[in-house]
């Protein structure tokens, strides 16, 4: 880990769609995933919102659907920490908390 760099897991940089489940709330809010690691996500919502602090995130491209929490927040970038808590879809998918996608790459 760089002397700068505060994050445990590297990072891949990302484009793909997201879906934020918000609690009692339809329908949920689309963003981007623009960077992803084992342990979360940077998100790209299309205007600055205030995000609650714990979400669903549904990555359809990885099949992976995950109970997350906001880590930061600048404008219409959040930062988000994987909780680990995963939803049947992400584990039939083989993931873990080392591999968060299961068996998929992160190449899309």
């Amino acid at each position: 880990m760089r002397e700068d760099e505060r994050r445990w897991h590297r990072r891949r940089l990302s484009d793909f769609s997201a879906n934020i489940v918000l609690p009692n709330q339809s329908p949920s809010v689309t963003c981007t995933v623009e960077n992803i690691s084992a342990g979360g996500v940077r998100i790209r919502l299309p205007t600055a919102v205030a995000l609650p602090r714990e979400f669903v995130l549904e990555i359809p491209s990885l099949n992976l659907r995950v109970d997350a929490r906001v880590a930061w927040s600048r404008g219409e970038h959040h930062g988000v920490k994987f909780l680990w808590r995963q939803h049947k879809s992400s584990r039939e998918a083989g993931a873990s908390p080392d591999r968060p996608w299961g068996s998929l790459s992160l190449t899309g």
